[in-house]
């Protein structure tokens, strides 16, 4: 019976077979671009198959899915073989340019960003269809509403391109913005029980016409952000405590007045109702979840005390403060929920932190891309983080400070970090970085306020074979300095975080108008790091140095050299040994040394000379000095800097006058000329202070590549032994310094144009431009 069936489908098979129209022959119509075989090749159906009409609407909607097309047609006819398929087309035009014209406020860079970032913008020679340039115009009206315009309108035509072929076109689109919209006014009504001024502060993008909202683009009205700025103006409230703060919808009125140009303009007007409620206090806090971590040390960071005024804001800082805390201890996956009860009778707010602690986490994997000349472990052992370590995010942070402050590298984007397919508690880590100059040959001359002119010829590297030792070998000729030095450091001995180096010079320079100096010796140098960004360094120094006078520089000086009988004492002009030791101990977290943003330096440290150390000088020097770096709006950067030093003499003499501190110059108060700043004589000489202290604040606006200009001020000066160190006895400068950084030569070049609170000897003006190098902290 079996085979009967089988034998009786097979008959039925064939016979539908036999009966089924064979496509003889597929005809292209209309095409011009397209070829033949392109549009076969997107056929299913073939020639020779047997004709089927499924098959046929299927590539359909295929070839209209290539977007080549603005029509198409599919047609059979019998023929004695079988079918004739044939496919009528209608080609979409194909571009050549876009233009955009009339645009003013809408700059076309703008508009191309936006269409490439949608992915709708025409390249030269790809073919366009109808619901594209729809969605072109769509896209530049929703701009209008970004930029405040009012009525404009787009229209989108395709026109002959000159010179072209017939059918290649351009693609013109026309617009007409229509005047911008403002804001002229925004008022709160109802229930305030905060200032108007306060309120309106919270909103971002809506604020109110006066010349900072003029110059920042705030000013201008967007109803599709208006919502959000509500939004923003009842968190301020709760942020104050009005839980039940409401705010209703706003009116936008038309209200005419007058810019900040001075032209009466038509402006909106935002009358906000407002419902503040009454204010709740804080009830009972609680932490619950945690496990790992002690809830009453959680509780104490929350800094929310029962009876006192409820805070939205103090809750979210809480919740982002024990979340660091947890990923500090290696639980990146640790969530924290608050969650508020309000008791509308009592006005209190039960406020619980619900923590979901997770799995610890760990570094799987550390990979660094980029380094291409410095070794992997250069980089790797500046990594408080080893593979297998549970990953701290603090100690992630601190280990990618550390390698900005090699110096080698800097970051080449933010360190790319995810979880391992195999383990999602497994976190790899890829650094990329970029290698900073690290070999700088180079012969220079040029002018600074401290060397004068001079030529220079020098080698230097700061990653010597690829391993970080730093190798210097120099040459400097000037009018003001020579000096001829070798140096060598190496960073880590066997491999630990201990340095030594090793220092070999012969100088010569004179300071303008108060001695000259030639000394040679030799530096050792010894440096640990104690734990993470603590370091202390040990340096000893035996040097025999000539001491004598130096020319006047300043045609109105009263005297032609300093007298040596003038400092008294055992030490005027003459020739010494000199032995030292110099002991300091810093932390320094400051991302980089040559650009910084961010991070703290404090530093204390004493020079000792004389005694068990050699020579026949003796005093002490101590030093202490603190720097910030802060960034602040965007990427300008704040930085802030104080030095105190002060020597005594411990041999029963006076203090060497060539060890006193004499200030002025680019690298303490910018505004004045080089030592110019300090204690003066009765005749009017700079005798050198034993007391020194300066101040500065900068705030650096980077404008994009190597410059950065920067709004500084200094204040500082130097003060006699028994003069008493005061804050209302300092020289200050103010003003802007163009500042312009060459990483090959791996120091800023900076123009300074200064304005200096009072005129030291010789000066004419207040007013002060120099040209110097370096920088000032």
């Amino acid at each position: 019976m079996k085979r009967i069936l089988s034998a009786l489908a097979l008959l039925a098979s064939l016979a539908a077979a036999a009966g089924a129209a064979i496509v003889d022959r597929i005809e292209v119509v209309g095409n011009k671009r397209i070829s033949r075989e392109t549009v076969l090749y997107y056929l299913s159906c073939k020639e020779g198959d047997s004709f089927n009409e499924e098959i046929l609407r299927r590539d359909f909607r295929i070839l209209w899915s290539t977007g080549f097309f603005a029509d198409i047609k599919i047609e059979a006819d019998d023929s004695p073989s079988g079918k004739v398929v044939r496919i009528i087309v209608e080609e979409n035009p194909v571009v050549k340019t876009v233009r955009f014209r009339g645009g003013k406020k809408l700059k076309d860079d703008d508009i191309v960003g936006k269409l490439k970032e949608k992915d709708l913008y025409p390249l030269p020679y790809t073919y366009i269809t109808p619901a594209k340039i729809h969605k072109i115009k769509s896209t530049i009206a929703s701009m209008f509403v970004e930029k405040g315009l009012s009525g404009g309108e787009v229209r989108a035509a395709l026109r002959p391109v000159a010179g072209a072929a017939a059918d290649d076109l351009g693609l013109v689109v026309r617009i007409k913005e229509g005047p911008r919209n403002r804001v002229g006014q925004v008022v709160f009504e109802g229930d305030l029980p905060l200032p108007s001024d306060v309120l309106a502060s919270a909103m971002k993008d809506n604020k109110a016409h006066g010349l900072l909202s003029w110059v920042g683009g705030k000013d201008i009205f967007k109803a599709d952000k208006l919502h959000d700025d509500l939004d923003r103006v009842r968190n301020k409230l709760r942020e104050k405590g009005y839980m039940e703060a409401a705010i209703g919808e706003p009116r936008i009125e038309e209200a005419p007045r007058l810019s900040v140009l001075f032209k009466k303009q038509p402006m909106k007007r935002l009358v906000i109702p407002v419902r503040a409620g009454e204010r709740y206090t804080v009830g009972e806090v609680r932490v619950e979840g945690s496990q790992r971590l002690a809830a009453g040390a959680l509780r104490a960071m929350v800094g929310l005390e029962p009876g006192r005024f409820y805070s939205s804001k103090r809750r979210d800082k809480a919740v982002e403060k024990i979340g660091e805390l947890y990923r500090n201890f290696g639980y990146l996956y640790a969530q924290i929920v608050p969650v508020e009860t309000l008791d509308p009778k009592g006005k209190t707010v039960r406020l619980v932190f619900n923590v979901q602690e997770g799995e610890p986490t760990v570094l799987n994997r550390l990979e660094f891309r980029g380094n291409l000349y410095t070794k992997d472990k250069v980089i790797r052992r500046e990594f408080l983080m080893r593979e297998g370590d549970r990953f701290s995010l603090a100690l992630f942070k601190d280990s990618v400070t550390r390698i900005k402050q090699l110096g080698l590298v800097d970051l080449e984007k933010e360190p790319e970090i995810k979880p391992s397919a195999e383990d999602l508690n497994r976190f790899d880590v890829t650094v990329n970085v970029k290698e900073l100059q690290r070999n700088n040959i180079q012969f220079s001359a040029g002018y600074s306020g401290y060397e004068g002119t001079f030529l220079a010829l020098s080698y230097s590297t700061v990653n010597l074979l690829g391993t970080g030792e730093s190798l210097e070998l120099a040459g400097q000729f000037g009018k003001r300095v020579k000096n001829y030095s070798f140096g060598f450091t190496e960073p880590y001995v066997l491999d630990k975080p201990v340095s030594l180096g090793l220092n070999v010079f012969k100088r010569s320079i004179y300071y303008p108008n108060l001695f000259s100096q030639d000394s040679r010796g030799v530096n050792y140098n010894a440096g640990v790091r104690v734990r993470g960004f603590w370091m202390t360094s040990l340096s000893y120094a035996y040097e025999y140095m000539d001491v004598g006078s130096a020319p006047i520089e300043n045609d109105d000086e009263t005297a032609s050299e300093y007298n040596p009988y003038y400092y008294g004492g055992a030490y005027g002009y003459g020739h010494y040994y000199v032995g030292s030791l110099s002991a300091t101990f810093y932390r320094n977290t400051v991302d980089s040394p040559l650009t910084p943003t961010r991070g703290m330096l404090m530093l204390a440290g004493c020079k000792v000379a004389g005694g068990i150390l050699g020579g026949e000088i003796e005093f002490i020097k101590p030093q202490f000095e603190w720097t910030y770096y802060h960034p602040l709006l965007g990427n300008n950067v704040l930085g802030l800097h104080a030095e105190y030093q002060f020597i005594k003499s411990t041999g029963g003499s006076s203090v060497p006058f060539w060890e006193r501190f004499y200030l002025g110059g680019e690298r303490s108060i910018r505004g004045y000329e080089i030592y110019q700043v300090g204690p003066r004589s009765d005749a009017g000489y700079n005798t050198g202070g034993e007391k020194s202290l300066v101040l500065n604040a900068e705030y650096h606006i980077p404008f994009g590549g190597p410059l950065t200009a920067i709004l500084f001020y200094d204040a500082g000066n130097a003060f006699a032994r028994r003069e008493t160190v005061s804050l209302a006895n300092l020289y200050t400068s103010a003003g802007l310094e163009l500042r312009m950084f060459v990483p090959a030569l791996r120091v800023p070049f900076r123009l300074i144009f200064a304005w200096n609170n009072e005129r030291t000897s010789g000066q004419t003006s207040n007013f002060a431009f120099r040209f110097a190098v370096g920088s000032t902290f």
